[in-house]
Formats: structure tokens, C-alpha cells, sequence
């Protein structure tokens, strides 16, 4: 009688065993199917962003290979641009050397001529002016 109902409890245990697991079992089946899902959304979301993220670099290294362009001209702009510049400095320094030595000379001369001039000027401006002194005083 012992052994009947050992069995039995056995039997019984082996029926709520099984009557737990299919319900559990089913459960974690409806969640891996679940789980799969999502890794095939996640696998597709991720291979659009690397898609999208390549499309960046690509757009980026253009951009990049524009603005080096664009910089390789103005540098190329700046040094036509010195070479102007010091062209056109020589060429000042050159016109100065050539007219600075003239006008100093034109300038010395001119004083010269002032301070010889300036006793026979200063005479004649006394007498005008002594002589419109007369004339205004006669009338």
C-alpha cells in the first residue's frame, strides 16, 4: 500500500509537473519568438544607421576634399598676391630714390633763392608801402 501510494504521489507529481512546464515552456517560446523578432528589426535599423553613416563619411570626406581645394586657392591667391605686393614696393622705393634726390635739390635750390631774393623783395615791398603811405596822406 505504501508502494500505491508512493506511486500515485509520484504520478501526480509527474501531471503537475508537466501541467506547469507546458504553460512555462510556451511562455519562454512566445519570448524567444519575441526576442527574434526584435533582433531582426534591431539587425535592420542597424544596417540602415550603417548605411546612413557611411552615406556621412562619404558626404564629409567630399566636403572636406572641396574645403582643401578652396584653401590650396586662396594660399595660391595670397602668394601671387605677395609677389604683387612686393613688386609694387620695389617700384615705390625705386620712384622715391629716383624723385627724392630732385626735389631735395629743386627744395635747397629754392631756398637759395629765397634768401638771395629776400633783401631785393623786402626793398621793394618798403617802398610800395612807403609809397602808398604818401599817396593816402596827400589826399
Amino acid at each position: 500500500m505504501a508502494l500505491q501510494i508512493a506511486l500515485f504521489l509520484a504520478s501526480v507529481s509527474v501531471v503537475v509537473l508537466v501541467a506547469v512546464l507546458i504553460p512555462a515552456l510556451l511562455g519562454l517560446r512566445k519570448q524567444f519568438a519575441n526576442v527574434a523578432r526584435e533582433l531582426a528589426e534591431l539587425k535592420t535599423d542597424a544596417k540602415l544607421l550603417v548605411q546612413d553613416s557611411r552615406t556621412m563619411v562619404q558626404n564629409v570626406n567630399k566636403l572636406t576634399t572641396q574645403a582643401q581645394q578652396q584653401i590650396d586657392e586662396v594660399d595660391q591667391s595670397l602668394r601671387v598676391l605677395r609677389g604683387w605686393l612686393d613688386r609694387a614696393d620695389r617700384l615705390v622705393h625705386q620712384a622715391g630714390d629716383l624723385i627724392e634726390g630732385p626735389i631735395f635739390t629743386g627744395a635747397r635750390i629754392l631756398d637759395g633763392l629765397g634768401t638771395l631774393l629776400r633783401p631785393w623783395l623786402t626793398k621793394d615791398d618798403e617802398a610800395s608801402h612807403k609809397s602808398s603811405l604818401t599817396s593816402k596822406t596827400r589826399n
